[in-house]
């Protein structure tokens, strides 16, 4: 395997994209099934040592002082003691948070927090997702959104699209793909973050933060806040929403990169 494959793929990529898989689960409705991926005391262990290596590698490539990516908020130990906790007392805090009341509470979904786009038709953005969706070639029915769009079903397609990314740097390495396929996979990060995840994660993340109940969806709240700004940097993205935002910086042709030790 080359050094390409080695350093990136199998590192850094790898890292984000279980994070991500973490981020989807524990976001999802407790009754969804998803949430053994989050308190599986196995996986959450391996979680924690993922984002250790994250934080360590993220010097490498210009994090600063006081960066949210360097200080104690991009640390999961918190948000796993929280999580011990039996599910039906999690669901609790859940419900209370999410769906007590659209008016007054704060709904996982993204339309609730883009405020940009508050006065578009949901019908509009919710066909706009689909589309991005199928362009990327997205071959599971059920990522496919059937009403506006949700927090873990976004964080678990960008997983996807990481995945994707792996698998394609790897058959590049063997010839079996072009580096315009790898470079297409890489853009489709970097617009799906920048265009979804980037605008709206952070108020959901204040959101969480301020929970009266605090426990687990406050350092829930804590740890989004510093992956949202970590991969802001990693992929050199900002918001884009086309009515409100300049378009964002082209991703640099040589990102940073450093082996997860």
């Amino acid at each position: 395997m080359c050094e390409e494959c080695r350093f990136d793929a199998d590192a850094m990529d790898a890292g984000r994209e279980r994070i991500y898989g973490f981020l989807a689960s524990v976001l999802s409705h407790p009754d969804a099934g998803m949430w053994g991926r989050a308190t599986d005391p196995r996986a959450q262990r391996e979680d924690v040592a993922t984002v250790d290596a994250i934080r360590r590698a993220s010097a490498a490539w210009g994090a600063e002082p006081g960066d949210a990516a360097t200080d104690a908020d991009l640390d999961l130990r918190s948000l796993m003691v929280g999580l011990c906790r039996p599910m039906a007392s999690l669901k609790v805090d859940y419900d209370r948070f999410f769906v007590k009341s659209r008016r007054v509470s704060h709904s996982p979904l993204e339309m609730d927090h883009k405020g940009a786009w508050r006065k578009r038709r949901p019908e509009k953005a919710l066909l706009e997702l689909r589309r991005e969706y199928e362009a990327a070639g997205c071959p599971d029915r059920e990522w496919m959104p059937t009403r506006d769009d949700h927090a873990s079903r976004e964080l678990g397609f960008m997983a996807w699209l990481i995945a994707r990314s792996r698998i394609q740097r790897r058959l590049v390495c063997l010839g079996g793909a072009s580096a315009a396929v790898l470079r297409g996979c890489d853009l489709a990060q970097l617009h799906f973050f920048g265009h979804h995840l980037a605008g709206w994660l952070p108020d959901l993340a204040a959101a969480l933060r301020e929970f009266e109940g605090g426990g687990c969806l406050e350092e829930l709240g804590r740890f989004l806040a510093a992956w949202i700004n970590l991969e802001r940097r990693y992929l050199e993205a900002e918001p884009r929403f086309a009515e409100t935002a300049p378009p964002a910086r082209g991703r640099p042709t040589s990102r940073p990169r450093a082996a997860l030790a």
